[in-house]
């Protein structure tokens, strides 16, 4: 099902759906990454589903039902409640296989929950950095934050000035997503170069692993469409990255138009994304914040490059680099993936 519009009676129809035994209900967010990515998944599987705007109208709900502050918040058509993007798309591929998030190449399908993850704990900082950074982005991004809270609400005459409050708080939120001043030059570059080395990859085909879209695209196609609905990384998409703006407009109701590429077809093109971006940028984060964590250190700090990168220490990423340290362990056998993470400088942080 598409989306409903976010109004009085939309809510109430997509309330009264949940727990049928038909539908799955998400609770979301058009300016949240990982909502995004969540329906978009749901309409390539052809998955039955309904969308409601989390708004104060149905807070209650959702704090009736969530264990931690996040969207979405995801009903099952049981009416039981889940959270947290990437277990909620390997359960809706466990419970709707067809048509598949992954291709059966193991080492492809590692390649691909590799960016999946890339895009939920990296890129997600490049897009955080520019929304709350530069005052275009935070005078339309807190605009729409607001109106959205208030929709239908007796209170919605207020939002421009609830629109101001919210910038107010989530700016001193960026240092916790590593948008600290010491480090927006590094996460600048690191937009500019995924837009590049993207562009270029997409260029000869219709989603990242050949014409249908994989666990990989979901993950980073989320965080980047919410750098084009914002208007300072939507500009740079728009001048670099023309492959990338259509690959992200095609993601919003993606669809098989073919069969994933082989390995040896993809690998000339990724390599520049997993040898400039993932590997030492994303996996070196992620493996420095682990090794923080084991030593109990609140802060991470690495060189990456010639430029010092710190940021807080956090459990989450240190566990996710636990998950994918197993799913590399159970493609290994592969020795096109090993050569292929060791040229590009990815493998040390997936085996130690």
């Amino acid at each position: 099902m598409k989306s409903s519009s976010p109004s009085i009676g939309a809510d109430a129809a997509a309330e009264a759906m949940i727990g049928d035994g038909k539908h799955y209900v998400i609770m979301g967010r058009p300016e949240s990454g990982y909502s995004m990515k969540v329906r978009s998944a749901m309409r390539f599987k052809g998955i039955a589903h309904e969308w409601t705007a989390r708004c104060l109208r149905n807070e209650r709900l959702f704090k009736d039902n969530a264990k931690v502050q996040l969207i979405p918040l995801v009903f099952r058509p049981d009416g039981t409640a889940t959270q947290d993007s990437t277990p909620i798309l390997e359960e809706l591929e466990r419970d709707h296989p067809e048509p598949s998030l992954h291709p059966q190449d193991s080492s492809l399908r590692f390649l691909s929950e590799l960016i999946e993850e890339y895009g939920d704990e990296w890129v997600n900082k490049l897009m955080f950095r520019a929304r709350w950074a530069e005052p275009p982005d935070q005078k339309n991004r807190g605009g729409t934050l607001a109106r959205g809270m208030l929709d239908g609400h007796p209170l919605r005459f207020f939002a421009p000035i609830v629109a101001r409050f919210i910038v107010r708080r989530m700016i001193p939120r960026m240092s916790f997503a590593g948008a600290n001043q010491n480090n927006t030059p590094l996460l600048i570059d690191s937009f500019e170069t995924l837009v590049e080395v993207l562009n270029t990859h997409l260029a000869t085909r219709a989603y990242l692993l050949g014409a249908r879209p994989s666990f990989g695209d979901f993950g980073l196609w989320g965080q980047l469409h919410q750098c084009f609905i914002d208007p300072s990384n939507k500009a740079i998409l728009v001048h670099k990255g023309p492959s990338v703006v259509a690959w992200i407009e095609r993601m919003l109701n993606p669809s098989v138009e073919g069969e994933f590429e082989t390995f040896d077809a993809l690998a000339p093109t990724l390599r520049p994304l997993f040898a400039r971006e993932i590997g030492p940028r994303f996996l070196a984060w992620d493996a420095a914040n682990a090794e923080a964590l084991r030593k109990e250190k609140p802060q991470t700090e690495l060189e990456m490059g010639d430029q010092l990168y710190f940021q807080k220490t956090f459990k989450y990423p240190a566990a996710t680099l636990g998950i994918l340290k197993n799913k590399y362990a159970a493609a290994s056998g592969d020795s096109r993936l090993r050569e292929f993470l060791e040229d590009t400088g990815c493998l040390p942080y997936l085996v130690s």
